[in-house]
């Protein structure tokens, strides 16, 4: 034999002994048998090959798993196809991890239990038995496809069919893009080759980006030799990015992946974002292909609906026969792509909100009372939610530090005192349970002295009015008068009206999470402060004071309410129902008269003339209304609809820090309702 040969062949049979002992170590380490006393196998018998052929195929060591092969083993199944064998079987089960056992072992065989941890199938147990055959002071295993899997004997193969899905779109009522999954254009950087730092850096200024993401792109604690992002390449300067920047070392252009919501802080609260998956959720979706990186919903409908918005992401694992054909499925999930979801939202309505409310911290909603679709949903301050999206660090600290607590959702989770907006509740349960008609007429004097101390009259004696009149001026010793009655007749009469309004509970919107508010009675009040109910618990109710609590979602639906004389479930989705809840006990002759007193205020002597009639806004109803919370700061709201008598619209504004509803929230409320009726 040639020397080199002999060289080789010495090589070979050293490391192939190194295999086996390590292999009688690592099988009696993990409880192998090795005889009757439990001992370590002995190098070169069957179940010293056994232990070692298991502790290659776990650490996919396919060189040492090769040496424990026959010679006609290795002349059937050279090393290339032998390792790519093992290779494919990994790729097709998508395998994170292998644990092999010898669970049993002679001299003529060893059957193995084999476990893998996949991304994609969950965990798969099996076993799988080899031959093993006698060799010069050794055993060798004489292998066919079928040590891999017996799913392979026969010629046969693994095939898996993976999917992903595309996050669902979520569009308006028109079909705008509201949140939209799209592949961006971004400026990186790999610092480990950038050569002139001023020269690129002042290509980057030229280009748009501020100092700040530059400096905060150059100071990332990634490896020099990471991308780092820089920020993001608008569509419109795509030519200018290669032009001006692509000639420069260290800059990378590149696509990802990103959701995006177009309207920005003008719907970022209804629709809201998504947020990366963490270790621990990754880790309770173990082998069902989520990966890192992979998003969720965080907030608003993106959270709701995650998933229908997701969908599920789709795995088959097939053997496939030697002429093509599916023998088997072994293990099947089924795919579906994200759901696209059409909201009864308006675009250009909630942009106009967003822009009237300017920044200052509040709420409007607006409802069409025909369909009870809610066309906005507008809280402020707002954020922009793709600082979400991008994980941008500087404006997501930005946004938590912001005073006005930008994130909370005050159209929802807002709960205000409704002040004088809630009287048209109050001469409902007036002209209900007390039987008041359209000519009665109560007084509206400078001070009410029904209880004591006697309250004032906020703008002085303004003779007898009737329950429209008393809207028009928004005369609280009417209503006061009209709560002591209640009070004195019946038992929680207006808070039975509040309800039927649908106050005091969670409107049941499907898209939504809403407070319920509070509609506060004597067996609330007993409840929570062992206390009677007293009149002047009533009175300040009757003015939508005291312990009454609304969201603006709520008070815009209670004026839906009225309108259509059915309380019915909002409706943010298309396809969802505006399910009946209950009936107003009104006949058409009250409705109307408080339908009358609406648009009276509106009207040249109502509170609300400035905003309306003299400004030339002729054909609006409403009502305003200004309160104090618990800390006594004031707020400010008002109700608005148009047209006056077949409303297409209604819109409720809600400022935290209001000194005048007409005055204040009344223009905003005017404006945002000739947007959604344009």
């Amino acid at each position: 034999m040639p020397i080199r040969a002999v060289f080789l062949t010495a090589i070979m049979i050293g490391l192939l002994a190194g295999s086996i002992a390590a292999g009688a170590r690592w099988y009696a380490a993990r409880g192998g048998e090795a005889g009757t006393n439990g001992a370590a196998p002995k190098p070169g018998s069957p179940a010293a090959t056994a232990a070692a052929f298991a502790e290659a195929w776990a650490s996919a060591d396919y060189q040492a798993l090769y040496l424990l092969l026959s010679p006609a083993a290795q002349r059937t199944y050279p090393y290339d196809a032998f390792a790519e064998a093992y290779r494919a079987f990994a790729e097709q089960l998508t395998t994170t991890g292998t644990a092999v056992r010898v669970a049993d072992v002679d001299s003529a065989s060893a059957r193995f239990q084999v476990r893998l941890e996949t991304a994609y199938f969950g965990t798969l147990e099996y076993s799988t038995l080899v031959q093993l055959v006698p060799a010069p002071g050794r055993y060798l295993v004489d292998w066919r496809p079928e040590a891999i899997h017996p799913r392979l004997a026969g010629g046969h193969s693994f095939s898996s069919i993976i999917q992903r899905p595309i996050r669902g779109t979520i569009y308006d009522r028109n079909g705008a893009e509201l949140a939209v999954t799209r592949e961006l254009r971004y400026v990186g950087l790999n610092r480990s080759v950038v050569t002139d730092r001023p020269a690129l850096e002042a290509a980057l200024l030229a280009f748009g980006f501020s100092r700040e993401q530059i400096e905060a792109a150059f100071a990332s604690p990634a490896p020099a030799n990471h991308r780092v992002r820089v920020g993001p390449i608008p569509e419109e300067k795509v030519e200018l990015a290669n032009q001006l920047l692509r000639p420069h070392q260290g800059i990378v252009i590149y696509v990802e992946t990103q959701r995006v919501h177009p309207l920005g802080p003008a719907a970022a609260h209804v629709v809201g974002y998504t947020r990366e998956y963490t270790a621990e959720e990754l880790a309770a979706r173990k082998g069902q292909g989520y990966r890192i990186g992979d998003r969720v919903g965080a907030a608003g409908l993106e959270a709701i609906l995650e998933e229908r918005l997701a969908g599920s992401i789709g795995a088959e694992l097939r053997v496939i026969a030697p002429d093509g054909s599916v023998a088997e499925v072994l293990v099947s999930r089924p795919f579906r792509q994200g759901e696209d979801i059409r909201t009864t939202l308006d675009a250009a309505t909630l942009r106009a909100a967003y822009e009237r409310l300017g920044g200052r911290a509040g709420a409007a909603v607006v409802i069409d009372p025909a369909t009870n679709d809610i066309l906005a949903l507008v809280s402020s301050p707002s954020f922009d939610p793709d600082a979400f999206e991008r994980g941008d660090t500087a404006a997501l600290a930005a946004i938590t530090a912001s005073p006005g607590a930008p994130l909370t959702n005050r159209a929802t989770a807002g709960l205000y005192a409704p002040g004088s907006t809630f009287k048209l509740i109050t001469g409902a349960a007036g002209m209900v349970a007390l039987g008041l008609t359209p000519s009665d007429r109560l007084e509206c004097g400078a001070i009410w002295a029904g209880v004591d101390p006697p309250r004032r009259n906020w703008e002085g004696a303004q003779g007898m009015l009737t329950i429209a009149e008393a809207l028009m001026r928004s005369c609280n010793p009417v209503f006061y008068e009209i709560g002591l009655r209640l009070y004195n007749g019946f038992d929680d009469a207006l808070a039975a009206m509040a309800r039927q309004f649908g106050l005091g509970a969670p409107t049941g919107t499907i898209g939504l999470r809403d407070e319920a508010g509070l509609v506060p009675d004597a067996a609330w009040k007993r409840r929570t402060t062992g206390q009677p109910w007293y009149p002047g618990d009533e009175v300040n109710l009757a003015i939508g004071q005291g312990d009454l609590l609304v969201t603006p979602l709520q008070l815009a639906n209670a004026y839906s309410t009225f309108v259509s004389g059915q309380l019915r479930t909002p409706r943010l989705l298309v396809g969802a129902e505006a399910t009946p809840r209950g009936t107003l006990p009104l006949t058409p002759e009250q409705h109307a008269h408080l339908q009358r007193g609406l648009e009276l205020v509106t009207g040249p002597a109502g509170t609300a003339a400035a905003a309306f009639a003299l400004a030339g806004y002729t054909d609006f109803a409403g009502k305003s209304g200004t309160a104090e919370d618990a800390n006594a700061q004031s707020h400010a709201l008002f109700v608005a609809m148009t047209p006056a008598k077949a409303p297409r619209a209604i819109a409720v504004v809600v400022l935290d820090d209001g000194k005048s509803g007409s005055i204040e929230a009344g223009p905003i409320a005017r404006d945002i309702l000739l947007a959604a009726v344009r």
